[in-house]
Formats: structure tokens, sequence, C-alpha cells
């Protein structure tokens, strides 16, 4: 009888044991997620289309926005849209938020591999612009909508569509003609596909520039107000083709 009791109480003792380990081996973890800080936001190199109503809207991070092949989320939480994509070897980042309003907040996170675990990133908030490129003609050019490329007139009533030609040497041009871009601007050209961002300054003659791409790649083209970074165009939206 009292050895059984004494084996009974040596393997009450093991599974205290082991339990103990156990626990503190969850203390341990616990301990080293709290103590590891949550990585910091995005950078704030990040600019946005603006939209009239609710539909799709660019949002690009230039390089080293956020840490290289990191996971990028975009969100809308007023409507519960949300995008999701791989930052580029650079550190920038093209998503496309399939829907959202003027005013609406966009909530961007990242997420990285640390410690074997997934850790996210606090957020950065931008703010959707309302496109509204026509206003009083006695308001201030500053805080209004920059006309999206392909859709300013210059005065004359004639537009210029614009327009993409098929790679070579791996660049595909994007251009269009005199007057089809707004003086002021800053055009943003990012190619969705593999993440690649060009940004050209624009004052006045035929617009042109180039970017790496492949025939298919799906190009968000708009302008960003100079003097005023918050001030957008709607996205336009270019299929590179074929030769």
């Amino acid at each position: 009888m009292l050895a059984r009791d004494s084996h009974e109480v040596r393997c009450m003792m093991r599974r205290a044991f082991h339990a103990l380990l156990f626990a503190v081996a969850l203390a341990v973890v616990g301990l080293s997620c709290l103590l590891s800080p949550q990585p910091d936001p995005p950078g704030m190199n990040i600019v946005a289309s603006a939209t009239d109503m609710p539909g799709p809207v660019a949002v690009v991070g230039e390089p080293d926005t956020v840490p290289a092949g990191a996971g990028v989320r975009v969100e809308d939480p007023s409507t519960s849209s949300f995008a999701e994509d791989d930052a580029s070897d650079g550190g920038g980042f093209v998503i496309l938020v399939p829907q959202a309003r003027p005013g609406d907040t966009l909530s961007i996170t990242y997420r990285t591999w640390e410690g074997g675990a997934w850790r996210e990133s606090a957020p950065r908030d931008i703010v959707v612009d309302a496109y509204d490129p026509a206003p009083d003609p006695m308001a201030d050019d500053r805080s209004v909508s920059p006309f999206a490329p392909g859709e300013y007139d210059a005065g004359t009533g004639v537009t210029s569509a614009i327009y993409v030609d098929a790679p070579a040497d791996g660049m595909a041009r994007v251009w269009c003609l005199d007057g089809c871009v707004e003086p002021g601007s800053r055009v943003i050209v990012a190619n969705r596909t593999n993440a690649q961002v060009v940004e050209a300054g624009y004052t006045a003659g035929p617009f042109e520039t180039r970017i790496r791409a492949s025939v298919g790649d799906v190009l968000l083209v708009f302008a960003v107000r100079t003097t005023n970074e918050e001030q957008a165009s709607r996205v336009v939206t270019l299929i590179v083709p074929a030769p």
C-alpha cells in the first residue's frame, strides 16, 4: 500500500512539475510580446487619389515608407472595404482600395515576421480628398483638386486622353499631348503589379514619363497639387498593351 501511494505521489509531482514548466513557458512568451514594442506606423510619404463618389481610391507609398517586403493593408473602416499587398524590395507600395468615399479616413498598417510571430504596426491615417476640379471661378486654386491627367483642357474646351505605350527594354512610356495635365501638378504613376512608382512634376507642354512595366501590368495615374499634397485628382487606370 505504501509503495503504491508513493508511486502515485511521484506521478502527481511530475504532472505538477510539467504543468509548472508549461506555465512558465507561456509566461515567458507573453512577457516577450509585452516587452517587444509595436512596430512604428508607416512613414509619412503616402499619397492617395481623390474621389467624388463611392469608388476606388489609389494609395501609394514611396520607397522606404514600410519595411521591404512587408505585407501592407489599407482599410476604410466606414465602408469595411480594404485591400492588401506586399511592399516592394525598396519599401514602397501601390494599393487600390475598392470602395471609399470623399472624406473617409483610410487606416494603413503593415505586418512583419519578427521573433517567430507576425507583428502589426501602429496605423497611419490618411483622409480621402473630395474630387472637385471645377470650383467657383473666384475660389483659390490651391484649395481645390487638380484635374485628373487627361481631363484638363487648359480653357480651350479640348482635352487629350493619357496613354501608355507597349514596353521597350522593360520600360513603358506614359504620355499625353500639350495641356492634358494641369500646371502646378505632380503626376503619380504607380504600377500596381510590381509596386514601382514614378513621379513627374508638370509645368507646361506635352507630358511624358516612363515606368518599369510588362505587358498586362496595371498602372494607376493621378495628380497631386504641388503646393498641397492633400489635394489630389481621381485615379486613372491604364493597362500596359502588347506591342
